[in-house]
């Protein structure tokens, strides 16, 4: 139960950073970590599935974050996620954080918000971190941008032209999704499955 409390420490500061700013701190995850250490110390010697799972998801996490498919914050909450001990783990989580993005995606196509692109001024991109650029429009001349989202804000930001304008997408906030389907989890084992919930380290 130590790890989930460090675990819903992490995930409650990621996911307010995530959706205030969609930057998440390195620092947040120390709590997390720390969790998934003393699990892996208290997991049985003959337990080999928890360290399979981490290692295959991780993997995962780190090719497609490598690839600039999402971004290292969410690539970290995946495998932390994987990380928890709980028998039930990491299915009904993954289930809850799929229902929270659904929702939460189908409103913004219900607004107008995601789907779509739109044009922004670079000063604006500099102060919202919620776009993910996808060209640089610098008077008649547009350049497309790397689709790698863990560079292409950084190399936007460099753009020295004030009177730029950027072309962007609304950036979800994945770790937020992660972090309430966290939640959800762990309501339900503590409504429904206390006795596990307690059981563990």
């Amino acid at each position: 139960m130590f790890l989930q409390i460090l675990m819903a420490a992490s995930f409650l500061i990621a996911g307010y950073q995530d959706v205030r700013e969609r930057l998440v701190s390195d620092m947040v995850w120390i709590p997390a970590i720390v969790g998934v250490a003393l699990a892996l110390y208290f997991v049985p010697s003959e337990d080999i599935v928890l360290l399979v799972r981490i290692g295959i998801i991780g993997a995962i996490a780190l090719v497609i974050t490598r690839y600039g498919f999402v971004g290292e914050a969410d690539g970290i909450a995946f495998v932390l996620v994987v990380a928890d001990p709980t028998p039930l783990a990491p299915l009904p989580v993954l289930f809850a954080v799929a229902a929270v993005a659904l929702s939460h995606i189908g409103y913004l196509y219900a607004t107008g918000l995601a789907g779509k692109t739109k044009l922004i001024g670079i000063a604006q991109f500099r102060r919202e971190a919620r776009w993910i650029p996808k060209a640089v429009i610098i008077g008649e001349e547009k350049k497309e941008v790397d689709s790698n989202v863990n560079i292409s804000r950084e190399d936007v930001e460099k753009v020295a032209d004030e009177s730029a304008m950027v072309e962007v997408q609304y950036g979800v906030p994945t770790v937020a999704y992660i972090a309430v389907g966290y939640m959800i989890y762990l309501a339900y084992l503590a409504i429904f499955q206390t006795s596990v919930l307690l059981s563990l380290p």
